[in-house]
């Protein structure tokens, strides 16, 4: 009861983000034009099927994606619904069958994406239609498919690269953020940090179907490759301005080169503005010559802290102008035509149990049903199919918002049409519901259930009023299928996640440890690679732990989401050395000897994680940061004694690296402590 009402709480207190409204009145007109058309022609009933396909073709649209992959699912939804709406009419002359078969497809389409639900919503709505199973049907719902595909299509010539606009622009303000944020409280930062990489990793996903054969510097990978070069070193810079706050060296001049780049970055995020990175660079450089200024009244330390700022202020700038530069030039994206290459099923266990599950509830639902054929058996099969997820907390949510929804919706249809009855109010009715529904759809499923299934109910049962009776009818259907979904995630397998933490803590640790190696081994160009994969571990244990947070009396070990936490430490631990290791002098042996060690460590201990045995001992690292510290304060000593340039670059490597080395080797002892327990 308590998972209902926080989720109930959530899902309509706020909206996370803006809908997108004009995508919400292009799937109104598409929805509302054929029940225009089918209401003067004298055909209500002609027009509402194919209106019922049009909202069923929306249904499984991919708003936000580009249009090519948009285009690729709406060609394989549009045959799909159409012939599970004809099957579903089919096979009104056996109900058992149709139980069966709906089950079946309910199964196969948790196995398999490429399917997808609005074909076995189809295949529900037409097995309660009351139409004969003819060709009229099937043509009539494909009519509606192919015209929300042409109407959700037709922006595709002039608005191509709006989704990879979109990605890019809300990674490179995501980044601008990640500036501003510097003087945040640690989990402030930590949120910001993870918003960042998101929005890096969602532009990459929309850079992925824009590839090219050819590389450019205008290519989306281009623009891709100067934000994560601009997200690393603005994790390395706010260690490095920590370190000068903590020299007492920093120039009021670093503020306003800061502020600067993130403005340059917010311009330049809209690709298409008007970019301003010259006064990014102006101010970078009065950074520098700030630096330079007051060069001779700083120590050694902090000479070398800040020329460690001045670098990595540098390396932003660079990257910086040449976003500017793409952006001001346009992004060169070739046209892709659709795909329509049928996708593998999903074989993971979790998805097959999850497709079973599925399939056994869906028939269940049906077959209790057989009796209610008419007009109402649809609406518990309905809420069984939307309402059960993967997990029982997830279903739990899902099921007080789909009730929850059903009965604010439910009562608003009923209201309007109350107090305006007549085939013109339904079509209003039918395109405002289905403007706001589809639009909220991208924000908040809360708020979709409000539209949703009043909508979903017009369309099935456009001849049939929408009394109080009717509608009270199935709001208690809709109640009933929730809590066959509950009931259907609480007892078959509900448990399982907790056996996957073990495998997932041993990727976790082998990725970092493979991150921290290639950082010893100086490959600082494949360092971001690794980085990303060391972070896709942490996401994976952290999806796994939320996982085990809903199952039945599941509670995610505290230890684990702190590792979750000290990994995301580690690696931008590792970002900040691997800026001060970018041209490196010679002389840095006990910084790799420190490396290796903790590479070494988390290698010992995901081998003892994976096999149930004893951690080996940490001795190596304390005398490898022992070796370290000496070597600073000699350096120290020496370069205050000698104009020697040589020695003075190892000096600002070991000062800013000794730090780094020391935070990096707390953060990767804590992890492993983390995960052994």
């Amino acid at each position: 009861m308590r998972g209902a009402i926080t989720a109930l709480r959530d899902g309509f207190l706020s909206l996370p983000a803006k809908p997108p409204w004009r995508y919400g009145l292009l799937c109104g007109v598409a929805v509302a034009l054929p029940l225009a058309v089918g209401a003067l022609a004298g055909r209500p009933q002609e027009g509402a099927v194919v209106a019922l396909g049009a909202y069923f073709t929306a249904f499984g649209d991919t708003y936000g994606q580009p249009y090519g992959t948009r285009a690729t699912t709406l060609l394989r939804t549009v045959p799909l619904v159409a012939v599970g709406f004809w099957l579903g009419a089919f096979l009104t002359v056996n109900p058992w069958v149709a139980a069966l078969c709906v089950g079946l497809a309910a199964a196969a389409s948790g196995q398999w994406k490429a399917i997808g639900m609005p074909p076995v919503l189809a295949m529900v709505a037409g097995f309660y239609s009351g139409l004969p199973p003819g060709v009229g049907p099937l043509l009539l719902m494909g009519l509606g498919g192919v015209l929300y595909c042409v109407i959700a299509l037709a922006p595709w010539p002039v608005r191509r690269l709006d989704p990879l606009r979109q990605a890019l622009g809300a990674a490179s303000t995501a980044i601008a953020d990640l500036l501003d944020g510097f003087d945040e409280k640690p989990e402030e930062w930590a949120e910001l940090r993870l918003k960042a990489s998101e929005a890096l990793g969602e532009a990459r996903t929309a850079s992925a179907a824009f590839q090219s054969p050819e590389e450019s510097d205008r290519s989306p990978d281009a623009v891709i490759s100067s934000l994560t070069r601009v997200f690393h070193e603005s994790v390395a810079l706010r260690s490095l301005r920590h370190q000068a706050v903590k020299a007492e060296a920093t120039p009021p001049e670093l503020t306003e080169a800061v502020a600067a780049l993130s403005k340059a970055l917010r311009t330049a995020g809209l690709l298409g503005g008007r970019p301003d990175s010259e006064a990014a660079l102006a101010a970078v450089a009065r950074f520098a010559e700030g630096v330079a200024a007051v060069r001779e009244q700083l120590t050694p330390v902090q000479r070398a802290v800040l020329g460690q700022v001045r670098r990595c202020m540098d390396r932003i700038g660079v990257a910086v102008r040449a976003i500017s530069a793409q952006a001001t030039e346009g992004v060169r994206a070739p046209a892709t035509l659709p795909n329509l290459t049928w996708q593998a099923p999903s074989l993971s266990a979790d998805a097959t149990a999850h497709a079973i599950r599925s399939g056994i509830a869906v028939a269940f639902s049906m077959a209790l049903m057989v009796g209610l054929h008419e007009h109402y058996g649809r609406w518990l099969v309905f809420t069984v199919l939307v309402a059960l997820r993967p997990t029982y907390g997830d279903t739990i949510d899902r099921v007080a918002l789909r009730v929850g929804g059903t009965v604010i919706g439910s009562t608003m249809a009923a209201l309007l049409l109350a107090a305006v009855p007549g085939p013109v109010t339904l079509v209003v009715v039918v395109w405002a519901f289905a403007a706001v529904g589809f639009a909220v759809r991208e924000v908040s499923y809360a708020y979709w259930s409000v539209f949703a299934t009043p909508l979903a109910l017009m369309l099935s049962d456009f001849s049939v009023t929408l009394d109080w009776n009717a509608a009270w009818f199935r709001v208690l259907l809709t109640v009933a299928g929730g809590a066959l979904a509950l009931l259907a995630g609480r007892l078959m397998w509900p448990r399982g996640e907790e056996a996957k933490l073990r495998d997932r803590v041993v990727d976790l640790l082998r990725e970092h440890a493979g991150m921290v190696r290639t950082l010893a081994e100086h490959g600082l160009d494949e360092l971001p690679e690794h980085t990303e994969a060391a972070g896709q571990a942490a996401a994976r244990l952290d999806e796994s732990l939320d996982k085990v947070d809903k199952e039945p009396g599941g509670q995610a070990p505290e230890r684990l989401r702190q590792a979750v936490t000290d990994a995301r430490k580690l690696r931008d631990d590792t970002i900040l050395l691997a800026a001060v290791m970018r041209g490196a002098p010679d002389g840095t042996d006990a910084t790799v000897a420190v490396l290796d060690a903790v590479a070494d460590r988390m290698e010992a201990v995901a081998h003892a994680v994976r096999h149930d045995t004893a951690t080996p001992e940490t001795d190596e690292l304390d005398a490898s940061l022992a070796e370290m510290a000496t070597r600073v304060d000699a350096l120290i000593e020496e370069a205050s004694a000698t104009d020697d340039t040589a020695v003075k670059r190892q000096l600002r490597h070991a000062a800013t690296a000794h730090p780094a080395l020391r935070t990096l080797t707390a953060d990767a002892l804590r992890l492993t402590a983390d995960v052994t327990g």
